[in-house]
């Protein structure tokens, strides 16, 4: 069974929601290098979500926020998922902070077009 575009958008929503989590038992865990590389492990997992979720939806809908680098975020799932020995910690990071912020503002701005188109005011 498919996936509709609101249950991949939930599920990039949960992704990132993930990465918060993870980033904040990374602090509170940095002194303990095991514990660091779990968190860096965790994170790439969810980023790697985030990518195969957006590689799904439809340009048409994708379109409509231009100021997420779509693209950018799709390649970063194929980085992860075919070329992980090029990965660094620098690699991941940069790839989290600022531009979740837009993908999750982004994601929420979407949900909300496709709940109005769903059930259209009368």
């Amino acid at each position: 069974m498919s996936r509709g575009d609101g249950q991949r958008l939930h599920d990039i929503l949960g992704a990132i929601e993930a990465i918060d989590r993870a980033q904040a038992a990374g602090q509170r865990l940095s002194e303990d290098p095991d514990a660091t590389a779990l968190v860096l492990a965790a994170i790439q997992f969810h980023v790697f979500t985030i990518g195969e979720a957006v590689k799904a939806l439809p340009v048409s809908l994708t379109e409509q926020r231009p100021e997420v680098p779509w693209s950018d975020i799709a390649r970063m799932r194929d980085l992860i998922g075919h070329h992980y020995y090029k990965l660094d910690t620098q690699i991941v990071h940069a790839t989290i902070g600022q531009p979740l912020d837009r993908l999750r503002d982004a994601c929420h701005a979407l949900m909300t077009t496709l709940d109005a188109d769903d059930h259209p005011a009368t």
